[in-house]
């Protein structure tokens, strides 16, 4: 039972790091590189490029130099009704009938100019995935103002305050557009509901302007930051608190929060301390286990995660866990904690698409069956849709999971260039981002007034060329001078940082291995 929940935020130049914790256990990981920002939410005037009939879906120029991504089932008009998934994102239900749902080739044309909003970002060679169902999140209502749809956040569940929103909703609600009232319109008054809901619509009013007024391909309304977006979409009064370290953007969010929720205010703390805040809250030891293949379990046990190009395969072992009871027990005790940590490496690392879980095999089915109940669970608190399958006669489970964003692991990596790209290892951004985080933890704990850093070429073109303004900063800010010294035969994600007046090892990484003094 997850009895407090905090909100983590490291913010750094090239990176912000969101950390949503249960029970003090790293339970989400949100990372966001300004090389590399999501576009989620961001609505886009894109032009028709091709029309793939096979696939009954459409490649669309957004103007940011990756076409998007749209499927039939995202523009479609030949639809009855409307349900919503458990993100409140709109599905079409197709008319009963005699006739097949509408094909793309009749609905679209090349060179055709349509509103879409990014709803997954771009992975891999796999471009953005877009939709026509326009979101317009307010503080209180979320207005859909191209289809017709309603609802009311799951999270009420006074079935009292529902019925009474019930009510409300068709006095605010837009003629032939949707509504969905969030957790915040919990026992707020009817001017408010409806105040919000005709903010939204001047907002509409604008994005229709500005589709019209551009002349091509282009961004027509950015979504907030990751960081006020997080707030406004994961601050709830379910969170005990949040921690963020950097003061211009606490500073905002107590803004954003005067108009979005002014009670919360008083659970955002700023972090002053010198200790880096992911260091001083172990965040970053969780974040090291993430590269892991083996997550141990507390019995002694562990599971084995291995990513392949079809599916994730994840196995269970007994390891050093002999149980005093009988083999049958055991198993079932062992079983019961790896779904535990199963699902919470399944969310922590976002793994998605098909999941095959290989649990120990046991023999009585009242034991399967309380396996996957409690799996079942276990999984309660991911955000993503997950469809789970019946536990097999050889023991596993097969599930599914929604893919919203690219898996922490792969944005964290690249493509291995000591195996052909057979495997991934940390990408230059993650090792100088980690370097330049430890660098911060040396300097709150040496005397030393002259370092040296050793790393790959790769890593030292890259603080040079790219990024000696993070150096420069680090060395204003501590009174500490850098050396940087390039070493060929280091593997990339090596380093050393050492004394420049006795060569003294202070921190390194050599071989995957942590060496401190």
């Amino acid at each position: 039972m997850v009895k407090e929940k905090e909100l983590v935020i490291n913010v750094e130049k090239l990176e912000t790091r969101i950390a949503l914790l249960e029970n003090n256990k790293l339970a989400e990981l949100i990372i966001e590189r300004a090389e590399a920002p999501s576009l989620v939410g961001n609505i886009y005037k894109g032009r028709v490029e091709d029309i793939v009939p096979g696939i009954q879906a459409a490649f669309v120029n957004i103007g940011t130099g990756k076409n998007g991504f749209l499927y039939v089932s995202d523009i479609s008009k030949d639809f009855e009704d409307f349900t919503l998934d458990d993100e409140m994102v709109p599905k079409p239900i197709f008319k009963k009938g005699p006739h097949a749902p509408p094909k793309i080739q009749d609905i679209l044309r090349e060179n055709q100019y349509i509103l879409v909003q990014v709803v997954k970002d771009q992975i891999g060679n796999k471009g953005a995935r877009l939709t026509t169902f326009i979101t317009l999140p307010g503080r209180y209502v979320v207005l859909f103002p191209t289809i017709n749809v309603t609802g009311i956040s799951r999270k009420i569940d006074s079935e009292k305050e529902r019925e009474r929103l019930r009510k409300i909703i068709p006095q605010i609600k837009p003629r032939d557009m949707g509504i969905v009232l969030r957790t915040a319109s919990n026992n707020k008054p009817f001017e408010d509901l409806k105040n919000d809901v005709e903010y939204l619509l001047r907002v509409w009013d604008q994005i229709q302007f500005k589709f019209h007024s551009l002349k091509g391909p282009g961004l027509i309304r950015e979504d907030l930051s990751p960081i006020l977006r997080v707030v406004r979409d994961r601050f709830t009064k379910e969170i005990n608190r949040l921690t963020i370290d950097d003061v211009y953007q606490y500073e905002k969010i107590l803004n954003f929060l005067d108009i979005l929720d002014p009670q919360l205010k008083s659970r955002v703390k700023l972090y002053k301390l010198k200790t880096p805040l992911f260091l001083k809250m172990n965040i970053e030891k969780e974040i090291e286990k993430l590269f892991h293949r083996n997550v141990p379990l507390r019995s002694g046990g562990y599971i084995t995660i291995d990513l392949t190009e079809a599916l994730v395969a994840i196995d269970v072992n007994t390891g050093s866990f002999t149980g005093k009871k009988e083999l049958e027990e055991t198993i079932l005790q062992t079983n019961l904690e790896a779904a535990e940590e199963i699902a919470r490496q399944v969310r922590l690392r976002d793994l998605s698409g098909i999941i095959v879980i290989d649990f120990i095999d046991m023999t009585q089915e009242q034991n399967k069956k309380k396996l996957l109940n409690h799996f079942i669970e276990c999984l309660k608190n991911d955000r993503a849709k997950i469809t789970i399958s019946e536990i097999t006669q050889l023991g596993m489970i097969e599930m599914t999971r929604q893919r919203v964003k690219q898996n922490v692991v792969k944005t964290l990596s690249q493509s291995c260039p000591y195996c052909e790209g057979k495997g991934y290892i940390r990408s230059v951004t993650t090792v100088m981002m980690e370097i330049y985080r430890k660098l911060k933890e040396v300097a709150v704990n040496t005397r030393e007034k002259k370092i040296i850093l050793q790393a790959h070429p790769a890593i030292i073109k890259r603080y040079r060329e790219e990024h000696s303004d993070l150096l420069t900063e680090f060395e204003q800010k501590t009174g500490i001078e850098i050396n940087l010294e390039s070493v060929s035969d280091f593997h990339i994600e090596d380093y050393r940082i050492m004394s420049a007046k006795s060569r003294f090892i202070i921190e390194a990484r050599i071989s995957g291995e942590f060496i401190s003094k």
